[in-house]
């Protein structure tokens, strides 16, 4: 359970330590010109004041999507982002979020003008020259794999387009990686500070590893990076939603995806084997693991943020979850059964996963750009 000193390499990212490329994730990340109304930014729902994430039940990008906002703190320890699993690496994730229409809606050409547009200067340092996009002829203003504009282009500035792309995401993950928690009272603890931990905390880490959390919740991000259906219903008036199993066809079909051509590889322990790492019915209806770490910064709780407050996500796991209640797919995971608590139990439970907030990122990533 112990925090490592140093970060996991980056899956497929040559440039995750490079400050050059950080300092162009960091203006990205906060510039609402990467959105079709030029209002949207990555953090309109990740918002620095809010622990990099937007305190709703479920995100609004341009409109209402159907998951929660996860915190980007910590993101880059997790082996799979989002709660599907749909992007296989920091770099891959948020060139999903900007063109998904409901997010930011932006297509994959005027990703690149606008970074020809406002960044390249920011741009060549760390990535070299961009394409001739002033060409229109050549690079169309907006257009996405399938659209009519994309489809007339030649494959080779197709590939220059998915490649500025591709970096653009890889810039974002070297900013996002500056944005890993430090240690928590837990790691002060474990590393045998025996003050940092109180007697109730104490009591609440036997209680969580008596009571079965650390079957799912291990490791160092108290996560098992694998993917469980806890039976969360949907919220009134969604669909149901089929979690792991859609996550698990995006993140195969991505050219931007551990395998492709756009990833600085070849990735270790990358293969085919990754997008049918669970059967069908294990994946189905199946949400990622989420890390307990900076746990209480990050309410609403759950895929679909149905849960407001700690309390209520942890009377949901010890009544099993939502097996027998119906309102979402797939069967509820053998691992999570009922368990009783007794009300000091319970409390220390609690006060343990508090205990669980480590050191914010440093100056100047952890908030707005200034200028």
């Amino acid at each position: 359970m112990r925090l490592p000193e140093a970060l996991p390499a980056a899956r497929g990212n040559a440039h995750a330590e490079d400050p050059a490329a950080a300092l162009l994730g960091f203006r990205v990340f906060f510039d609402a010109r990467f959105s079709s109304d030029q209002q949207v930014r990555c953090a309109t729902c990740h918002a620095p004041e809010r622990h990099f994430q937007d305190g709703l039940p479920v995100a609004h990008g341009l409109e209402d999507v159907t998951r929660n906002t996860p915190t980007v703190l910590n993101a880059a320890w997790q082996r799979w982002q989002t709660w599907d699993g749909s992007a296989d690496s920091l770099w891959s994730q948020p060139l999903t979020a900007l063109e998904n229409p409901k997010e930011m809606n932006l297509t994959r050409l005027e990703l690149a003008h606008r970074i020809a547009e406002y960044y390249g200067p920011r741009y060549e340092p760390a990535f070299g020259a961009l394409p001739p996009l002033g060409d229109t002829a050549r690079f169309p203003a907006r257009g996405s794999p399938g659209s009519s504009e994309w489809e007339a282009m030649a494959p080779a500035d197709q590939d220059a387009v998915n490649r500025v792309a591709a970096n653009v995401g890889k810039a974002l993950e070297a900013y996002l990686r500056k944005l890993a928690a430090g240690p928590s009272a837990l790691d002060r603890y474990l590393a045998g500070d025996a003050a940092a931990l109180g007697e109730q905390e104490r009591k609440g880490l036997r209680v969580f590893v008596q009571a079965g959390c650390s079957s799912c919740h291990s490791g160092p991000q108290l996560s098992d990076e694998r993917y469980h259906n806890l039976g969360v219903p949907a919220l009134a008036g969604a669909p149901l939603d089929e979690g792991r199993s859609a996550g698990l066809a995006h993140a195969g079909a991505s050219p931007f995806n551990a395998l492709g051509p756009y990833a600085d590889g070849p990735v270790p322990g990358a293969s085919g084997a990754d997008y049918v790492a669970q059967p069908g019915a294990e994946a189905l209806g199946a949400f990622r693991t989420p890390s307990l770490r900076n746990l209480e910064d990050s309410a609403p709780y759950g895929h679909n943020g149905r849960f407001a407050t700690l309390e209520e996500v942890v009377d949901f796991h010890l009544q099993g979850g939502g097996r027998g209640a119906g309102g979402f797919v797939g069967e509820v995971s053998p691992l999570l059964q009922p368990r009783t608590l007794s009300a000091d139990e319970r409390e220390a439970l609690l006060a343990f996963l508090r205990s669980l907030e480590g050191q914010y990122p440093a100056a100047p990533w952890n908030n707005w750009p200034e200028g």
